[in-house]
């Protein structure tokens, strides 16, 4: 089974972002996908994927996905949107057998 789990964090990632890390190494059969304006180097795990974009790219991306306009006026209104990851990330979800999403303090 492959699993994959996303997460959008924009501005400068937490200071526990070292034990987040950690977490991830010790599940190796899931991949975790990290959207993040953060230029920060990081000692990354196998399984965790930085990819680096604007919030406003981030934005668009979502809004694209809809025919109406959509309220998401900052970072912490993403929440919002988790349930649309399906959708919006079908391209990095592709060959995934699940996937999720979740928060940094998790």
């Amino acid at each position: 089974m492959k699993i994959a789990i996303m997460t959008l964090y924009f501005g400068k990632l937490p200071s526990y972002i070292d034990l987040w890390l950690d977490s991830c190494r010790c599940n190796p059969d899931v991949d975790f996908i990290i959207y993040t304006d953060d230029e920060g180097e990081y000692l990354l795990p196998s399984n965790v994927y930085i990819k680096r974009c604007t919030f406003e790219d981030m934005r668009t991306r979502i809004a694209s996905h809809f025919d109406f306009p959509i309220s998401l006026k900052s970072p912490y209104k993403l929440c919002d949107f988790k349930a649309t990851y399906g959708d919006v990330f079908s391209d990095e979800f592709a060959g995934y057998d699940f996937w999720g999403h979740c928060d940094l303090d998790q």
